[in-house]
């Protein structure tokens, strides 16, 4: 039979887990729309239909709520590229998802990443925890490239350069089609440039 008190308690934490979610996703809204240092406390609270005490029950100040927005989009996006780019067994057509995944996860959240990459490198420091789990977040990211590209090599279907170059490497064209292309129309997909960045990483820009 389970206890009254843990069945209390179990409610208390998904409760408590639900307004925090509540919370993010409101702030991720006013970050979006207002900028780091334009967004407040308040604005976040009024856009939650929270008191604004209630915000700082779940978070010391705006720093901290930012760098946990901040960490769960990377989060997110490190997942749903590893949950596309492993739902093949061809390593070439894993890469290609993995960089299509990439471009797709930032159409699906512009606006908050165009202002993230509109105030690089005057963003606040995202505080302690995502400092220490972003660099942690990109090497997985790069891991899952460097085990595509090694695994296309063993196939000969790349050349045997170094893979621990390679990945960043992608990542990177990936990243720059994305700061080009935040704040252009929207309604061309980032997603829509994935062919353009593996054919450039594979083939180059040299005439055939």
């Amino acid at each position: 039979m389970v206890h009254p008190s843990s069945s209390t308690s179990d409610r208390r934490e998904r409760e408590r887990g639900q307004r925090r979610a509540l919370i993010l996703r409101a702030a991720e809204r006013v970050f979006a729309a207002a900028g780091f240092h334009g967004a407040s406390v308040e604005s976040i609270a009024a856009e939650a239909e929270l008191a604004t005490g209630t915000i700082y029950l779940y978070f010391i100040n705006k720093e901290a709520l930012y760098a946990s927005v901040f960490e769960e989009k990377i989060a997110e996006k490190v997942a749903y590229i590893e949950s596309e780019a492993r739902a093949t067994d061809d390593p070439l057509d894993g890469l290609r998802r993995a960089v299509r995944a990439q471009l797709d996860f930032y159409d699906q959240h512009r606006a908050f990443f165009e202002i993230f990459l509109r105030q690089n490198p005057v963003t606040p420091p995202p505080g302690q925890a995502a400092a220490a789990l972003a660099p942690k977040l990109y090497q997985r990211h790069v891991e899952l490239l460097r085990e595509l590209i090694e695994a296309a090599q063993r196939q000969d279907q790349i050349r045997p350069l170094q893979s621990e170059k390679l990945a960043p490497l992608l990542i990177g064209m990936a990243v720059q089609i994305t700061r080009d292309g935040l704040g252009q129309d929207p309604r061309e997909p980032l997603a829509d440039q994935a062919e353009l960045v593996l054919e450039l990483f594979l083939h180059g820009v040299a005439a055939k």
